[in-house]
């Protein structure tokens, strides 16, 4: 990251806080091990920590006080360390990495801590800390007398929240990154989809381009999900055959520099949509296509939500599944049969990124919106995604209560007849600006046409 946007960001985080009192620790994170083979899972530095310092060391931790400003303790590897792990990155590279003037060893994050033992201490970042202090090169902690204001943790977490919601011109364009290489393993999967092929190596050759395109990682773990699979929202690849006459539903997309994308695309495993297919489809692209049309400065997100909610209740009634009124379908939430999670969520440096919710809202427990992850007024920066879908999950579909609750809304029979239809989602990375609106993922096909003629020339059909 540019040094100046670094040190920007930080002043503009210290004026917002406006402490005069106190101190703030920020960690990492520690490498989480994996019994058995002397190693770790893949390391996430804590958001805040990242966003903060710029750099994502294991063990590091960075400070700030009203005195000293910011500091970065960061770990010197061991002899041992070194010999397995390698060097690592030295603390004069980490100074330049973090445009900070105090790049210090975390050994004398101990002896910093001792003189503040008498302030309010906030803790941010990754509260790991607390549990495995010796690892961060803390003495006792109850020696330390160190006691975690909880409420000032709170109150200054939530600026940093405020901050990280509008992306700067940098930040865009490594998600713009992230979505250019999502693309190149979207079109991978679109051309190399095949009847007996298994999700799971369809996931590894889509991933596989990722990392071609320049994404060191994916953004989340990737979903792969054909015929009836891809009616689980969360489906992880499996060893599940491909079919002909199933679609394939892939959630999966790369990250950048710890910037995430989140694209959903969904294909035939044959060369042409079909039937109830094609209707459906062309349903959750119209749905999603006049979400994104409506995305602009002062929006708020949950009447999108329910715009694109209202969307699938009419078109469900057209194909004869629902039955009644759209918008009284929706007041009563039969639409969430068919689409039971929100539209989209803020995105960033994690899929779900930064709080989603306006101060002083709370969520929802309704059926149709208990599961909306956003609940706020767009504002120019924000990157959210937009992803309607329609599915038929057993889970929901064959539980008696609902069955008769929505007796006289819904065509069961034909409900029965789709039971493992699976699942269509489409979803696109949306930068808010000034007038209106960017997709960021937008150069991926996800019309009808342009997804058949890919497969028909995938299959030489």
């Amino acid at each position: 990251m540019q040094a100046a946007l670094l040190q920007n960001r930080r002043d503009r985080i210290a004026r917002a806080w406006d402490l005069a009192r106190g101190a703030v620790l920020i960690p990492a994170g520690l490498p989480v091990p994996r019994p058995g083979n002397d190693q770790f899972h893949d390391f996430h530095a804590h958001a805040e920590h990242y966003y903060l310092s710029g750099v994502a060391t294991p063990g590091a931790v960075l400070t700030f006080d009203a005195a000293e400003g910011w500091t970065l303790f960061a770990p010197v590897p061991s002899e041992d360390d070194r010999i397995w792990s390698g060097d690592g990155v030295g603390l004069d590279q980490l100074t330049a990495e973090a445009a900070l003037g105090r790049v210090l060893p975390i050994a004398r994050l101990d002896g910093w801590v001792e003189k503040r033992r008498a302030e309010p201490i906030a803790l941010l970042g990754n509260h790991d800390l607390e549990a495995r202090h010796r690892e961060y090169g803390l003495g006792n902690w109850s020696s330390l007398e160190l006691a975690i204001d909880e409420a000032l943790s709170t109150r200054l977490s939530d600026h940093v929240a405020e901050a990280r919601r509008a992306k700067d011109a940098d930040e865009v364009e490594l998600m713009r990154a992230a979505a250019v290489a999502s693309g190149a393993g979207h079109l991978t999967g679109m051309r190399l989809a095949r009847a007996g092929m298994h999700e799971r190596r369809l996931q590894v050759e889509i991933e596989a381009d990722f990392f071609r395109a320049g994404s060191a990682r994916t953004a989340y773990s990737s979903i792969v999900g054909s015929g009836a699979n891809a009616g689980i929202l969360h489906i992880q690849p499996s060893q599940r055959a491909l079919a002909d006459g199933d679609l394939v539903l892939v959630d999966a997309a790369a990250e950048m520099a710890g910037y995430a994308a989140d694209v959903t695309r969904v294909y035939p495993v044959a060369a042409r949509f079909s039937g109830v297919q094609r209707d459906l489809y062309q349903l959750v692209l119209k749905t999603q296509e006049n979400a994104i049309a409506g995305v602009r400065p002062g929006v708020e997100f949950r009447e999108l939500h329910l715009a694109a909610a209202y969307s699938i209740a009419e078109g469900l009634v057209s194909l004869g599944i629902l039955r009644g009124d759209p918008a009284t379908l929706v007041e009563r939430d039969a639409h969430a049969l068919f689409f039971p999670h929100g539209l989209g969520h803020m995105l960033g440096l994690a899929t779900h990124d930064v709080s989603g919710c306006l101060a002083g809202r709370e969520k929802s427990d309704r059926f149709g919106l208990k599961w909306l992850r956003t609940d706020l007024p767009l504002q120019p920066g924000y990157v959210v995604t937009i992803e309607p879908g329609i599915y038929f999950i057993p889970a929901i579909l064959n539980d008696p209560a609902r069955r008769k609750r929505y007796a006289d809304a819904v065509d069961w029979a034909r409900v029965d007849s789709l039971l493992s239809f699976g699942g269509i989602r489409i979803e696109d990375d949306v930068l808010v600006t000034e007038t209106g609106s960017d997709v960021l993922s937008g150069a991926i096909p996800k019309s009808i046409a342009a997804i058949e003629a890919i497969r028909a020339e995938a299959l030489g059909a």
